[in-house]
């Protein structure tokens, strides 16, 4: 690539004095200044460049110009360093990998008009506090926000039908999730070891709680399950050590193994007669009463 002899320079030199750096890569002009501000401009997407131009390790702010359509897989993987990010609404997709393991990164701005966040997209972002994912976005991938340990609250838009494995999971400072009406199935350890997580709302289109959904979630104390919820994975629940009371709607037919196991507050559970309960579902604790459809 052009650019790397330039890069070099540019590396030897940042330490000594302030300097900016500029260049192409993948069709798209891009420069860096002395305050690690990286600027993007163009028509097209950016892509995961092996060996990218600017070095990962200088960027501390990402600027990416209105043009721009697409924020490609591994685009700025391991960026360190990234503290800040600003997306125009010319981009539609983030791809998956995209800002993964930057650990630094704190603040990000998602345009209206994005649709898709990509599989582990945000993965690792350790200090990311608050995200707003734009009511445009209908598609939210598995482990998007795995380990974003320091993310206290968001949005999830109405047009999202599906929340993915992983997509929240080791969210540790997450105390409160609303699941829009559209969302039909919770993946396998959407929410684990969400530690902070007091209160979800669960909605009516829901018919699946996947396995370990919400394993190790030892704040939850509200658990309310609409009547659409079919089915209750393994582990789902286990080790939420705040419950005290479930109460599972007619239309659940199968409770999975070990599905509220270690759940050393809850005493009772109220549960379809017609249910079929899987091995060390509930705990030697909890009292399950077994009743007719409608019926408490």
């Amino acid at each position: 690539m052009d650019d790397v002899p330039q890069l070099k320079l540019f590396q030897r030199m940042r330490k000594q004095k302030p300097v900016t750096a500029s260049g192409t890569a993948e069709g798209l002009s891009w420069t860096l200044d002395s305050a690690g501000t990286l600027t993007l401009s163009g028509v097209g997407t950016v892509d995961s460049m092996s060996g990218v131009p600017w070095g990962a390790e200088n960027v501390t702010s990402l600027v990416i110009r209105d043009g721009v359509t697409g924020v490609g897989l591994l685009a700025f993987y391991g960026h360190k360093y990234l503290k800040s990010v600003r997306i125009p609404g010319s981009v539609s997709q983030i791809g998956g990998c995209a800002f993964q393991d930057c650990a630094a990164l704190e603040r990000v701005e998602l345009p209206d008009g994005l649709t898709f966040i990509g599989g582990a997209a945000f993965q690792g972002c350790a200090a990311l506090e608050h995200v707003r994912i734009p009511a445009s976005v209908t598609g939210i991938g598995g482990w998007a926000f795995r380990d974003c340990h320091a993310l206290s609250s968001v949005t999830i838009p109405g047009g999202v039908t599906e929340i993915g494995d992983f997509t929240f999971a080791f969210c540790k400072s997450l105390k409160e999730v609303c699941i829009p009406g559209g969302v039909t199935a919770i993946g396998n350890s959407a929410f684990a070891f969400c530690e902070s997580l007091e209160s979800v709302t669960i909605p009516d289109s829901v018919t699946q709680i996947g396995d370990f959904a919400f394993q190790f979630c030892k704040n939850l104390s509200e658990l309310r399950l609409p009547g659409s919820v079919a089915e209750i994975g393994d582990f789902a629940f286990q080790f939420c050590e705040r419950l005290s009371h479930v109460r599972l709607p007619d239309g659940v037919g199968r409770v999975g193994d070990w599905a509220f196991m270690s759940c050393e507050n809850l005493r009772r559970a109220s549960v379809p007669a017609r249910a079929e309960i899987g091995m060390g579902a509930f705990g030697r604790r909890t009292t399950v009463v077994r009743r007719d459809a409608g019926k408490e």
